[in-house]
C-alpha cells in the first residue's frame, strides 16, 4: 500500500476497505447459494426458483464481474489479499459441534421447558436425538481421525492378508463412489478385524500364587513387580513393542506414556491405594519373542476373591480373552475358588487350561501324579477335560514352559486365526450382499413399492428409533447410578449398621468375625447397585440385537449381527474395592437392653468414626471409574448398533424415497454390480 499522505488511504482506511470487500464477497456467495437452489441438497429449501436458465447465466456473469472488480480494487490500492488461514476440517468440526448441541437439545430434559413430555414421546425424542448425534459423531470421527480413517490406505497395508482384500478394495471404491456412507462403519470394522492378530491369554490365580513371577518368566523380563498387593479389577495387558513402555488410561484423561520402571506406581495397592489415581487400563509393551505373533498376556488381579460372589457377576469383571489360564501351586490342591473360576470361563465359552507353578520343587514322577490328580478332580467336579501343565520360573526348567506353549498356545492361536478369517468372510459376504441390494434399489422405478410395504418400512424406522431412544435413556441411567454412588456413604453405613446389629442380636457372631462381615456388607451394598446396572445394560444389548435381527429379516439383508457382538462388550466392569477396613468393634454390652433405634445409632456412630472417611473416599474414586466405564461401554454398544442401524435406515429411505437415478448414474451402478459379481466367492456363504 502507498505510504500515508494527504492523497492516500491510511492504514485504518485500508483495513476497512479490505473488510468491506470480503463482506461483499461473502454476500455474493449467499446469492449464489440462493441462485443454485435447483441443485441444492437442502432438506428444507428456503427459496422457490423463479428464474429461467438464461436469467441465471446472466446473473452468474454479473457476480463474476463484481468479484473481479473487488480484486482489482484491492490490487489497485496495493492492499494484500489475506490468505485463507482456517482449515476446512476445523470449520466443519466447529459446525458439527453446534449441530450436536442442537440435536442434544431435542432430548426430553430440554423439551420439558415447553411442557411435560409423555413417556412414549420421551423415548421418541431420545431416539431422534440419538439418530442425529450418531451420524454427527461418525462424520466428526472421520474428520478428526484423518489418515487413520483412510480405508484405502489401510487396505493397501493389508495386501498380504489374502483374497479378502481385493473384495474389500472394490467395496470401498463403490461405497465411496456411490455415496453409501452408511456402510463405512461396517467396512472399517471388518478392516479392524483383519488388522487385529491379537490372541489374549488371561492369567487367573489366588493372591501370592506367583502370577507375576510366572509372567516375568514367560516374557523373560523382570517387568511386573513381585510381592506387592495389586489394585483390584484393573487388568494389565502385556503386548509386543520395540521399546519397553507403559501406557496408562485414567478416567476422563487421554492415554499417558511412562517409563517401564514406573509401572508399580499404578498397579500396586501401596502406591495407588484404592486406585485413587483412577486407572482404568494398563498396557505394557515389551520386545519379547513370545509376544511378537500378536499374543498378549493379561494379568487379572483379584479374580479369586470375586469368584465367590457368583458366576454371573464375576463374568462382568473378566477381560475379553481367548484363553484363560488358572494358576495353582503344584504343592497345593484345587480350591473352590479355582473350580469356580474354571466354571466361569467355561460358561463364557472361553477355553481354559491349568498351570501348576513351582513344579521344579517336585520330582518328574510326582509332577505326573499331581497332573493326573488335578485333571481327575476337575473331571469329577465340573465334568470337563482340561489341559494341565506343570511349569516353573526357574532357569533350569525352561523346557516346561516351552512344552506348554507348543502343546496349548500355538495350536489355539492357529485355530483362532482360522476362525477369524471364516468370520471375516461371512461378514464380508453379508456386506457385499447389502451393497448390491442398495445399488439394485437405486435402479428400481419410483413408486414401485406397494402401500402395505411402505407402511411396513415406516414401522421399521419407528422400531429402530425406539431402540436408539432406549440406548440414550440407558446413558442417563448409568450416569445417574455412578453419581448416586459418589454420595452413598451415609446410606451404606446405615445398611452395614443394620447388618451388624442383626448379626450380633440373632446370630451371636464373634468379635473376630466383625471385620469380614463389615467388608462384605460394604462391598455387597455397592455391588447390588452396580450388578443391577450391568443386568439392565445386558438386557438393553439383547433388545438392540433383537431389533436389528427383526429389521434385517424384513429388509431381506444378510448383514446381521450375532448376539455375542453386543453381549461381549459388557465386560471388565470395574470392581469396587474399599481396601482393608480393619474394623475392631466389640458387641456393645447393653445392646439387648437398648432399643432398636438407639442401638443402631450407637453402632453407626462407631462405624462412621472407624471407616466413614475410607468408605467415602473409595466411593468417590469408584464413581469416576464406573462413570468412565459405562460411558465407554455404551459408546461401544452404540457404534456397533449404529453400524447396522444406519445401513438399515438408508435402505428404508431408498425403498420409500423419491430419488430416481439418471441414465449416467444407472450405467455406473450396473458396472459396479458387474464388478462385484466377478469377485463373488462361491464359498463365502458356506464359510
Amino acid at each position: 500500500m502507498p505510504e500515508d499522505s494527504a492523497n492516500s488511504l491510511n492504514s485504518n482506511h485500508a483495513r476497512r476497505l479490505s473488510v468491506t470487500c470480503r463482506h461483499i464477497d461473502k454476500m455474493l456467495a449467499e446469492m449464489e447459494s440462493a441462485l443454485n437452489i435447483s441443485t441444492s441438497k437442502l432438506a428444507f429449501p428456503q427459496y422457490a426458483l423463479d428464474l429461467s436458465p438464461a436469467q441465471r447465466r446472466v446473473i452468474e456473469d454479473y457476480i463474476s464481474r463484481i468479484r473481479a472488480q473487488l480484486i482489482r480494487v484491492l490490487d489497485g490500492q496495493e492492499i494484500e489479499r489475506p490468505a485463507p488461514d482456517i482449515p476446512v476440517s476445523r470449520a466443519l468440526h466447529v459446525n458439527l459441534t453446534f449441530v450436536d448441541i442442537a440435536a442434544e437439545e431435542l432430548k426430553p430434559d430440554y423439551m420439558r421447558g415447553y411442557g411435560e413430555v409423555p413417556p412414549a414421546a420421551a423415548v421418541e425424542l431420545n431416539g431422534i436425538a440419538g439418530e442425529l448425534q450418531s451420524l454427527v459423531k461418525q462424520l466428526d470421527r472421520y474428520l478428526t481421525q484423518g489418515a487413520r480413517e483412510n480405508l484405502q490406505e489401510r487396505l493397501d497395508r493389508l495386501e498380504q492378508s489374502g483374497d479378502e482384500v481385493a473384495l474389500l478394495k472394490k467395496l470401498e471404491s463403490i461405497i465411496t463412489g456411490q455415496g453409501l456412507v452408511e456402510f463405512r462403519s461396517t467396512l472399517s470394522m471388518i478392516i479392524d478385524r483383519l488388522e487385529d492378530n491379537s490372541f489374549e491369554i488371561a492369567i487367573f490365580g489366588r493372591v501370592s500364587s506367583g502370577k507375576s513371577s510366572l509372567l516375568n518368566a514367560i516374557l523373560e523380563a523382570s517387568v511386573l513387580p513381585v510381592g506387592v498387593t495389586p489394585i483390584t479389577a484393573v487388568p494389565t495387558r502385556l503386548l509386543y513393542g520395540e521399546t519397553p513402555t507403559v501406557h496408562v488410561w485414567r478416567a476422563n484423561r487421554e492415554r499417558e506414556e511412562f517409563d517401564i520402571a514406573q509401572l508399580q506406581e499404578f498397579v500396586s495397592e501401596r502406591l495407588n491405594p484404592g486406585n485413587e489415581k483412577h486407572v482404568t487400563r494398563i498396557a505394557v509393551q515389551l520386545p519379547s519373542s513370545r509376544l511378537r505373533e500378536g499374543i498378549a498376556f493379561v494379568d487379572t488381579p483379584g479374580l479369586g476373591s470375586l469368584a465367590t460372589r457368583g458366576a454371573a457377576e464375576t463374568l462382568a469383571y473378566l477381560p475379553r480373552c481367548d484363553l484363560g489360564v488358572v494358576l495353582i501351586d503344584a504343592g497345593s490342591t484345587l480350591t473352590p475358588d479355582d473350580l469356580q473360576t474354571i466354571q466361569i470361563l467355561y460358561d463364557a465359552a472361553i477355553p481354559a487350561t491349568v498351570l501348576l507353578s513351582k513344579a521344579d520343587l517336585i520330582s518328574p514322577e510326582d509332577r505326573l501324579r499331581v497332573i493326573g490328580y488335578v485333571k481327575q478332580h476337575i473331571k469329577e467336579q465340573l465334568n470337563l477335560d482340561l489341559s494341565v501343565h506343570a511349569v516353573s520360573v526357574m532357569a533350569g526348567s525352561k523346557e516346561l514352559m516351552t512344552h506348554w506353549f507348543e502343546e496349548d498356545i500355538t495350536p489355539l492361536y492357529g485355530q483362532r486365526q482360522q476362525l477369524k478369517i471364516r468370520s471375516i468372510r461371512r461378514k464380508l459376504g453379508a456386506l457385499q450382499q447389502s451393497v448390491e441390494t442398495a445399488l439394485r434399489t437405486r435402479l428400481r422405478p419410483k413408486g414401485q413399492l406397494a402401500p402395505i410395504k411402505v407402511e411396513q418400512m415406516r414401522v421399521l424406522e419407528a422400531e429402530l428409533r425406539q431402540a436408539s431412544g432406549r440406548l440414550e435413556e440407558m446413558k442417563k441411567i448409568a450416569r445417574g447410578v455412578a453419581n448416586e454412588l459418589e454420595f452413598a456413604s451415609t446410606r451404606i453405613l446405615s445398611t452395614v449398621t443394620a447388618t451388624l446389629v442383626e448379626s450380633w442380636s440373632k446370630q451371636g457372631i464373634a468379635d473376630e468375625d466383625v471385620p469380614a462381615l463389615v467388608d462384605k456388607a460394604v462391598i455387597g451394598t455397592v455391588q447390588e447397585q452396580t450388578e443391577s446396572l450391568r443386568r439392565r445394560m445386558e438386557t438393553l444389548t439383547h433388545k438392540l440385537y433383537e431389533t436389528l435381527r427383526a429389521t434385517a429379516k424384513v429388509l431381506e439383508v444378510e448383514d446381521v449381527p450375532v448376539e455375542h457382538e453386543f453381549s461381549a462388550v459388557v465386560r471388565e466392569m470395574p470392581a469396587f474395592d474399599v481396601g482393608p477396613l480393619n474394623v475392631h468393634m466389640k458387641r456393645p454390652v447393653f445392646l439387648s437392653l437398648l432399643g432398636g433405634d438407639l442401638s443402631r445409632s450407637l453402632v453407626r456412630n462407631r462405624l462412621a468414626r472407624a471407616i466413614g472417611k475410607r468408605v467415602a473416599k473409595s466411593l468417590s474414586g469408584y464413581h469416576v471409574l464406573l462413570y468412565d466405564w459405562s460411558d465407554r461401554t455404551l459408546g461401544q454398544i452404540q457404534r456397533k448398533f449404529d453400524a447396522y442401524a444406519n445401513s438399515y435406515r438408508a435402505q428404508v429411505e431408498r425403498l420409500v424415497g423419491s430419488h430416481t437415478s439418471r441414465v449416467g448414474e444407472k450405467a455406473a451402478i450396473v458396472r459396479d454390480l458387474e464388478g462385484l459379481e466377478s469377485l463373488r466367492d462361491p464359498t463365502t456363504a458356506a464359510s
